[in-house]
């Protein structure tokens, strides 16, 4: 029986009363729900234990099957019943409190008021510890401290964006991801050695080119190792690591100890390598060879210059101590359709329904649009486009009729889509757009096609992050469709698929719409216990055969040219059919992957499932070798399968550094494309970032422009930047403050630069001295006295030379500043030369030398030197950044 919506009547209550008792009848003849009506025994510790003689706790015997809020629901009622403490328990509601439980010595709250409690993280350690009775703390709902909140504003200013700030969110997604992303930043924390973390060695795995290895002398070269004012130089093996380079050196010094100033109560292991005016360290097992600094002096024919000093500092990396309790990986997570269907059970103990139960087709109700201000669109018509899409898979499409386009135009109307509500996959999103056309002049003209245009645009995901369907109205505020010349059109195909909704209420289209409203919250189960669900195995086995049968000769080569097509060129549908057909002959070959998963019914729950299964089965991708461009198309905008999107990860796991590096700008972007804030892309670069300083560095400074350029996907960026920043440590924090701070104050002094000679390409010898004296009392005035260059981390700059500044003869007018190397170990008295720019999208730029940069590791791995110099840009918010002069 399909799940009947509060305001549906298409079944009358004598058929209700008739389905309850025929359910009734069943259930006590089988014993098949017995999973989902677990009673689990927990002992509640109370919030009121300490006051006075009222009990500790409460023991409750707990329905497996009840919600987290329920529980809680129900130890208020029985504290109340049991007339304890009616100054706090008739007082408050069960949400002044929240539930926490201990595991393996931390503290963690079961955070989730929809999740069903048998499918809490909690009652499987239990069971894994075989205990009888759990136990689970209700404490009062903690408040923020001033410092926490002093924190959060600093962590903001840094972000360039208030992420508690819900006032543009229809549900709690994005205080449900902060928390739930304390977890794997917590576990990285526990794994992260601080040395190695402090020091942050920049090396590959990659063989050494051909054409470097000729430049090595009998597999060794010379080192120059600095220490005070004296150096020494030694011949050392490409083979040997920085620990044995130092162990050669004082060996090799042992009688010269104090002229080079090296006390005798030390040894090798006191100290650590770094390059020259570089903060670049030579540190860890890896030998010389791997380490990026050594291959760069090699191909440019430098000599090799380092510094013997102590190791930093770790403590400078401490993070600050989280408030808040640990949140379970199991949070969010439904149960099965087992555990959640209405079937075969009493009615009165329903709290949760399967989406899988609900037979009907999916609905909405276009209530009508609401604009402040009317565009100038005489004469026009508007109608309402609501599309169903998976990705870029358009799964089921209606419009409205046509009306006149006014402040407020009305439709009051019922759109029923041509799928159905168990169909829906995860990830689906209801597109609404407004299109209009012009209206038709004569009577004659009635009949003919006019041109439409969409206007705005918003999306609603149907199932939320916690695996609920969407019930009830909501009012959306749209994105304006932006004109060809406006910037923002260059990136409008991925705005169009956020599901954010415009902040701009007060100027902003707004629609409203109505869901069906339903008793009980339904959920999407994780999965079908395949073995309790007699169709769903005939199915699978039928499917399975069909799908397992050997491929015909003459497709062979029909298939291997499907495969081998270019991503860019779309399947025909015949096509897609043929890899369907032989879909366990695709899970052979992982370069059909993509082409495969593109030609899935996702609108078809026997085919999602399917498809699932066959992931899991598959040992084919985890087997191969690592793809990069493979597992980028997997996390293109046409997959929205968390699945998928996951295995795609899964491969990326195995990248090094350096790859990363090369290839984040694109994983960034791909950010985008995934439904919900919380996902595997997601985590993976938190993880990568919490690691290595040089990632972390360049994912603060492509999230922190992301944030300031699109709005579309500000609160998601936001989200990952500050699990970063709580993670990352106080050192890296103070940098980043010191590079938004000098930002900041050159955006500051260009912006009032252009106004002076504004629409002039010349620049006069007035404006220069108007910028030397800007510059100067900005240097008196606070800058930072040394900050690290962000396009380079490994440079930092001193103070700013200020006669050598001056206004470039270009429209953007931007900056050509100098400033002093802050590093006293330098060798070079060149100053840091660089350009700052304000009116332009340096991404662009960025783009180009990122593949300028991949085509240069290609050739390499060729032995082919194009004495490529890239050179250094960044972008560091909207219109600005930063370019190596």
């Amino acid at each position: 029986m399909a799940a009947v919506p509060l305001h549906s009547h298409t079944l009358k209550p004598v058929v209700l009363r008739e389905e309850i008792r025929r359910r009734r009848r069943k259930k006590a003849i089988t014993s098949s729900s017995s999973i989902s009506m677990d009673q689990i025994t927990v002992e509640f510790v109370l919030p009121t234990a300490t006051w006075g003689s009222n009990p500790d706790s409460l023991q409750l015997e707990v329905a497996g099957n009840w919600t987290v809020e329920q529980v809680k629901a129900q130890v208020w009622l029985k504290a109340v019943t049991s007339n304890l403490c009616p100054e706090f328990y008739q007082r408050f509601s069960p949400d002044h409190c929240i539930l926490l439980y201990q595991k393996k010595g931390n503290l963690c709250e079961i955070y989730d008021k929809h999740q069903v409690f048998q499918t809490l993280d909690c009652i499987r350690y239990w069971r894994a510890l075989k205990k009888d009775v759990g136990k689970i703390q209700l404490v009062p709902r903690p408040q923020p401290s001033d410092e926490s909140l002093q924190y959060q504003r600093y962590l903001n200013y840094l972000i360039g964006y208030d992420v508690t700030d819900v006032s543009n969110v229809h549900d709690d997604e994005l205080e449900f991801t902060r928390r739930k992303l304390l977890t794997p930043r917590r576990i990285e924390l526990c794994d992260r050695d601080p040395k190695l973390y402090s020091m942050d060695p920049w090396v590959t795995r990659k063989p050494l080119p051909e054409h470097l290895l000729s430049k090595v002398s009998n597999g060794h070269i010379l080192v120059v190792i600095h220490m005070s004012t004296a150096s020494h130089t030694i011949k050392v093996s490409i083979d040997d690591t920085p620990a044995q380079v130092l162990a050669s050196f004082f060996n090799k010094t042992a009688n010269k100890r104090v002229l080079l100033g090296i006390p005798d109560n030390v040894c090798e292991t006191d100290y650590v390598l770094r390059v020259c005016g570089r903060y670049e360290y030579l540190y860890g097992d890896k030998p010389l060879q791997n380490f990026n600094w050594i291959r760069q002096c090699l191909k440019n024919g430098e000599e090799i210059h380092l510094v013997l000093e102590t190791p930093p500092d770790p403590d400078l990396d401490l993070v600050q101590k989280e408030d808040w309790a640990q949140v379970d990986d199991c949070t969010g997570v439904a149960g099965t359709h087992e555990q959640l269907t209405i079937d075969e059970k009493d009615h009165e103990r329903v709290f949760t329904i399967s989406m899988w139960d609900c037979n009907r087709k999916f609905r909405v109700k276009v209530l009508g649009i609401d604009i402040p201000t009317l565009p100038k669109v005489p004469e026009f018509v508007v109608f309402i486009e609501a599309s169903i899409f998976h990705g870029q898979q358009l799964l089921a499409q209606e419009r409205t009729t046509s009306k006149t386009f006014n402040e407020e135009v009305l439709w009051n109307c019922w759109l029923e889509f041509n799928i159905k509500i168990k169909d829906l996959p995860k990830g689906a999103r209801l597109s609404l757009q407004v299109v209009c056309g012009k209206q038709p002049q004569t009577p004659n003209s009635k009949g003919r096609k006019t041109k439409s245009r969409l206007l705005y645009y918003v999306n609603l995901l149907l199932i939320d992050h916690r695996s609920l369907l969407r019930q009830g109205e909501f009012i959306l505020h749209m994105w304006k469709m932006p004109e060809k010349s406006e910037e923002s059109s260059s990136s409008i195909n991925a705005d169009k698929l956020t599901s954010a909704t415009n902040p701009d209420k007060e100027s902003s289209m707004a629609i409203a719409i109505l869901l069906d409203k339903y008793c009980y919250p339904v959920v999407l189960p994780k999965s079908r216990d395949v073995g309790r669900d007699v169709g769903a195995v005939g199915e699978e086995s039928e499917g399975g055969e069909r799908g397992q049968r050997e491929m015909p000769n003459h497709l062979k080569k029909q298939f291997e040219a499907i495969v081998t097509t270019d991503p860019l060129h779309p399947l025909s549908p015949e096509d897609k059919e043929l890899l369907w057909h032989f879909r366990h002959e695709c899970m052979r070959d992982p370069r059909a992957y993509p082409k495969l998963l593109g030609s899935v019914k996702w609108g078809k729950q026997e085919d999602v499932l399917a498809t699932h299964r066959l992931l899991e089965r598959s040992s084919a991708w985890d087997s191969s070798g690592l793809d990069v461009g493979l597992a980028m198309q997997l996390l293109d905008c046409h997959y929205s399968d968390a699945q998928v999107r996951s295995m795609a990860v899964r491969k990326l796991e195995t990248l090094e550094d350096d790859d990363v590096l090369r290839y984040l700008l694109q994983l960034v972007q791909a950010v985008k494309f995934e439904p919900y804030h919380d996902s595997a892309l997601v985590r993976f670069l938190l993880k990568r970032a919490l690691r290595s300083k040089r990632i972390g560095h360049f994912l603060f400074w492509f999230l922190r422009s992301e944030i300031a350029q699109s709005m579309h996907y500000q609160q998601r960026y936001a989200v990952l930047l500050e699990a970063y920043l709580r993670g990352c440590g106080e050192a890296m924090l103070q940098d980043f403050r010191k590079q938004v701070e000098m930002t900041e104050a050159l955006q500051k002094v260009t912006r009032e630069i252009k106004t002076m000679s504004a629409d002039k390409y010349d620049v006069t010898a007035q404006v220069v001295f108007q910028l030397r004296q800007k510059l100067e009392i900005l240097q008196s005035s606070g800058l930072p006295d040394n900050f690290r260059v962000p396009y380079d981390p490994g440079l930092r700059a001193g103070a700013l030379m200020i006669e050598q500044c001056k206004v470039m003869a270009s429209k953007k007018k931007p900056l050509w500043l100098q400033f002093k190397k802050a590093d006293p170990t330098t060798l070079s008295k060149d100053p840091i030369g660089i350009i700052f720019k304000d009116g332009d999208d340096l991404r662009q730029d960025m783009l180009i030398l990122q593949i300028l940069l991949i085509m240069e590791s290609i050739w390499e791995t060729e032995s082919l030197d194009l004495c490529l110099l890239p050179y250094g840009c960044i972008s560091t918010g909207n219109r600005i950044g930063w370019l190596s002069s």
